[in-house]
């Protein structure tokens, strides 16, 4: 072993696998990739988590941002990634709950392309509507929307997110019949929804906040089996009539496949201790956030019932990317 030590040193060579790795892990800096630009809901998460990670293993965490084609530019990289656990990946319901059943054909597998880690916050949807329309409940809205099929219209961050996926989910189970209306991005579906463009719309509490609690917007529903905590007075899916149709946006971590066990088992006890602390759970809260901690094992069966449920949401609405 001497000997080795010795060569090892004249050479200038640095272990970077295997358990000299393991046991030293992280060496450096890690690198969390997003598939979406700075500002929105996933760059504050990212942001949240990565400041722990970074205080809990003693390495900085700078944010990445990879942008474009519905988060495929993101996840090609990060599958190509060395799979030492110093890049990670903020996985979603955009990357591997849609993605997957959205695309034809992806150019990696979302289960065997990646490292799945933890799932780490579920952020349940609204449903609201513009105060102009004269619904006060989702009984209501189902009701003009059958007396004037095709009449009301409903926005959505683009053609196959999640929130045009929603709106098709409500066609499917209500009978109703709704006019889609992509725009390039959440914002701007909102501030189209505000303007009386569109009349109702699924989308992540963060979106639709503002808006609501500026009068423009009215809340029917929140797309959950609990009530948000921020407004207690809206019914939850069930209670209002849309039982199964539960659910919304979520992030989690996961990395290039091959990250070793004795890693991954590191990071999810990370983030488990992550989200577990007040201070991050109180940030959660204040955008709808539950946190949602698993294994890799659970993660990747809840990433797995994403994809069946969209997945026959894609079928019998033929929606797809732009």
């Amino acid at each position: 072993m001497r000997r080795v030590l010795v060569l090892i040193a004249l050479l200038g060579v640095v272990p970077t696998t295997g358990v000299w790795a393991q046991d030293r892990y992280p060496v450096r800096p890690l690198r969390l990739v997003l598939s979406v630009p700075p500002g929105g809901a996933a760059d504050y998460i990212g942001r949240i988590v990565g400041a722990k990670l970074s205080e809990f293993v003693g390495q900085n965490v700078v944010i990445e941002s990879r942008q474009g084609a519905g988060g495929i530019v993101a996840s090609m990289y990060v599958t190509n990634a060395t799979p030492d656990g110093h890049t990670l990946f903020l996985s979603s319901s955009t990357t591997h709950g849609v993605a997957p059943v959205l695309y034809k054909k992806l150019p990696y597998d979302a289960i065997k392309g990646f490292t799945h880690i933890s799932l780490i916050l579920v952020m349940p949807a609204m449903m609201a509507v513009h105060v102009d329309v004269p619904a006060k409940t989702v009984k209501e809205f189902i009701a003009l929307a059958k007396a004037k099929p095709g009449a009301y219209r409903f926005p959505s961050s683009g053609n196959g997110s999640v929130p045009q996926l929603f709106g098709e989910q409500f066609k499917i189970v209500t009978g109703t019949q709704l006019v889609h209306v992509p725009y390039k991005g959440s914002g701007p579906a909102v501030v189209g929804l505000a303007s009386g463009e569109a009349h109702v719309m699924w989308d992540g509490l963060p979106s639709l906040i503002g808006q609501i609690k500026g009068g423009r917007l009215r809340p029917l529903a929140a797309m959950h089996d609990k009530r948000f905590p921020v407004f207690p007075d809206v019914p939850t899916a069930a209670e209002a009539g849309l039982p199964g149709m539960e659910g919304g946006i979520w992030y989690g971590l996961s990395g290039p496949p091959g990250i070793a066990q004795p890693i991954v088992e590191r990071l999810n006890k990370e983030i488990a201790h992550i989200v577990a602390q007040p201070d991050v759970q109180e940030r959660f809260a204040t955008v709808g956030g539950i946190s949602a901690p698993s294994s890799p094992k659970d993660y990747v069966a809840f990433i797995l019932k994403e994809n069946n449920k969209w997945g026959e949401v894609v079928r019998i609405s033929g929606a797809s990317p732009d």
